[in-house]
């Protein structure tokens, strides 16, 4: 494994945790910068994010396979850089993937317009992570300069 990405959130998703990048050899080489793991209420998870069994729910915490890839459309939902797509490999995140979700990213996009909320300026995804689009462009620029295989980590703090 050439990276190591950990998310660390709180159990009230409702606020922002902390998203960084370790290389092969342990070191800190990205980060912490904010990120958001929270869902959005939605009739797929019941109107409830903390589901995060559900479609479009909490990213759920355990480990993924981390690999870059293009950027998405609309660029509102994913911004203009590439993404960082995550396949469930262990804890909840597997359940999750056996329950039916899928699609799980690191991705950037547009900033909310609520700045009254407490994830400002992030906002909400359907069960991805989100940076702020400069951290999500730092983020691909690192994963890219250590090259190789990563992994990401999902921890509820």
């Amino acid at each position: 494994m050439s990276y190591h990405i950990i998310a660390n959130f709180p159990a009230n998703r409702d606020n922002k945790g902390t998203l960084k990048m370790y290389d092969g050899s342990g070191a800190l080489v990205f980060g912490p910068v904010e990120a958001l793991g929270r869902g959005s209420n939605d009739p797929a998870n019941n109107n409830n994010h903390a589901n995060w069994k559900m479609t479009n729910a909490d990213t759920p915490t355990g480990e993924y396979a981390a690999s870059v890839i293009g950027a998405g459309t609309p660029t509102s939902s994913y911004g203009p850089y590439s993404r960082v797509n995550l396949d469930p490999t262990s804890g909840n995140a597997l359940i999750a993937e056996n329950n039916g979700r899928s699609g799980f990213m690191i991705h950037g996009g547009d900033a909310s317009t609520d700045s009254s909320a407490s994830w400002y300026p992030l906002r909400p995804t359907y069960g991805c992570i989100r940076l702020s689009n400069s951290n999500q462009n730092a983020l691909i620029n690192k994963i890219k300069s250590v090259g190789g295989s990563g992994k990401l980590t999902v921890n509820n703090i």
